[in-house]
């Protein structure tokens, strides 16, 4: 099909909430896709009740995620894919007419709760953009990860996503002259639920294009350095995420995790002083102090101080991390209580650390 052709079957029959008063602000979806045929029906259906218009922007499907979405109202628009993401999602939006805009990924869906109860004046005329929390579900659902982000904004001109990868909004939100309002909407995201190399190594050949145009960005390399630690590449991901722990562009949370993952390289290749450096310092989040505190735990094991090393992991805040494998955590303290019944058995009987830090990988990752 050519490029910004439509396909549009018959729309849905749920009533809008934002449509039944003129004076009541109206929001439209803005949905990017490619072969998501399997996932796109949940993502559409959690916006039913919400959205006025859905665009779905195709960017080359060859299964039936067009056929799917225009069946559930969508109007389906077909682009071919440039290698970036801003690109794509503002040719999403010259298709809206609404007066708002939800940016929604088809792996993702939006808690319509927190939405009704949560949502801001979107009538108050200083706010131009919502930040919202975005649940990621990891490991198969048993671990979960939270970042705000901002994904409901007005649909205006000077409001444009920018940068090929991990694109954003807010900056143009600012610069029309609008606030950036703070919410508890939220929305779960699916797609981290199991390792894509190929989505990994993607965005890794992204991120150092964009790098190309912006060597100096701190925020295009925290995110390499993230892509690098998830393809389990820990000397290059240390490189750069190690420099960024004390980075004064990057957030405080930015900060953490950097310092976080950059603990969880050193001890994933032995290097446990480097390891308890990156580690000193608390987390400000109780998910991440628990990851933390997990990745200590792993540090004191290493050096056969396994009653301290079942104290870090048998910690409340340990147990409460979202961020932490629990069914691994617990794995880990039937291993240290064995260990613990006679300091004779050698540490290897933990870990064989001669099998390429399979182990290390597999639980301090």
């Amino acid at each position: 099909m050519q490029a910004g052709r439509r396909l549009r079957l018959h729309k849905f029959d749920g009533l809008s909430l934002f449509s039944m008063d003129s004076q009541i602000p109206t929001v439209g979806v803005a949905m990017i896709a490619r072969d998501c045929a399997e996932t796109i029906a949940r993502a559409l259906c959690s916006v039913r009740t919400i959205a006025r218009q859905i665009v779905v922007l195709d960017t080359g499907s060859h299964d039936r995620t067009p056929t799917v979405a225009a069946r559930l109202g969508a109007e389906v628009y077909f682009h071919p894919w440039r290698n970036d993401f801003s690109d794509a999602r503002n040719l999403a939006l010259d298709y809206l007419r609404t007066d708002w805009v939800l940016v929604l990924d088809s792996d993702e869906e939006l808690d319509g709760e927190s939405f009704r109860a949560h949502c801001p004046n979107l009538a108050d005329p200083m706010i131009g953009g919502v930040e919202l929390t975005i649940v990621s579900a990891l490991e198969g659902g048993i671990t979960t990860a939270e970042h705000r982000y901002t994904r409901l904004f007005r649909r205006h001109r000077d409001i444009r996503f920018e940068g090929a990868i991990h694109e954003q909004i807010a900056a143009s939100i600012q610069r029309a002259g609008f606030e950036i309002a703070r919410s508890q909407v939220r929305i779960l995201h699916y797609g981290y639920q199991t390792v894509q190399p190929e989505k990994i190594e993607r965005n890794i050949a992204l991120l150092h294009a964009e790098l190309e145009r912006q060597p100096d960005s701190p925020w295009l390399r925290y995110h390499l350095g993230l892509a690098y630690f998830a393809a389990g590449k820990f000397d290059s991901a240390a490189a750069l995420l190690a420099p960024l722990c004390t980075c004064p562009e990057l957030s405080a949370e930015q900060r953490e995790l950097a310092r976080l993952r950059a603990a969880q390289c050193a001890l994933a290749q032995d290097r446990l002083l480097e390891a308890e450096q990156f580690l000193e310092l608390p987390c400000s989040d109780i998910h991440r102090e628990g990851l933390r505190m997990f990745i200590v735990a792993g540090v004191l094991a290493a050096r056969r101080k396994f009653s301290s090393a079942l104290e870090a992991l048998e910690h409340p805040t340990t147990c409460a991390s979202g961020l932490v494998n629990q069914l691994q955590r617990e794995r880990f303290c039937e291993h240290l209580r064995a260990l613990g019944a006679t300091q004779r058995l050698q540490a290897r009987t933990l870990f064989p650390l001669g099998q390429s830090h399979a182990e290390w990988q597999t639980l301090f990752r």
